[in-house]
C-alpha cells in the first residue's frame, strides 16, 4: 500500500499495480489530486520563503527603487 501511495501521489503512475473496485479508484484519483495540491503549496511555499529570505542579504539599490 505504501508504494502504491507513493506512485500516486507524485503521479508517476508505473501501472504495474492498478486499483479494480470503483472505491479503489476513486480514493487513486482522490490521492493523486491531494498530492499534485501538496506539490504546489509545497513549492509555492519554498519559493516564499527564498524571496523574503533571499532579498534581506543584498543592499538596495538606488538606480532600481521606484520613488
Amino acid at each position: 500500500m505504501g508504494y502504491f501511495s507513493f506512485v500516486t501521489l507524485t503521479t508517476c503512475g508505473y501501472g504495474d499495480i492498478i486499483p479494480r473496485s470503483t472505491a479503489a479508484r476513486t480514493f487513486a484519483v482522490l490521492e493523486a489530486v491531494m498530492g499534485q495540491m501538496y506539490l504546489a503549496v509545497l513549492i509555492a511555499r519554498l519559493v516564499g520563503l527564498h524571496i523574503v529570505h533571499g532579498n534581506s542579504d543584498r543592499p538596495c539599490d538606488e538606480d532600481r527603487t521606484v520613488s
